[in-house]
């Protein structure tokens, strides 16, 4: 078993065990590592953010909150 997938099945089992703790966070790292073992079977990391951005387009940058001066 690769490192990869020894730390996904690491994050799955704290998915399972947080209690909606850090979820976000952990769901985000597994799926980004899960597109590294298999890069046609899962959305890439940049579209996991950006799908629910008013419909931007891979050559738009959409920014869905204010950016902090």
């Amino acid at each position: 078993m690769s490192f990869i997938r020894r730390e996904i099945n690491k994050i799955r089992s704290q998915l399972i065990e947080s209690n909606g703790q850090h979820y976000n966070e952990l769901y985000a790292a597994q799926q980004a590592l899960e597109w590294a073992l298999e890069p046609d079977g899962i959305r890439s990391p940049f579209q996991m953010i950006t799908r629910g951005t008013l419909g931007a387009g891979e050559d738009c940058l959409a920014h869905p909150h204010p950016l902090s001066s």
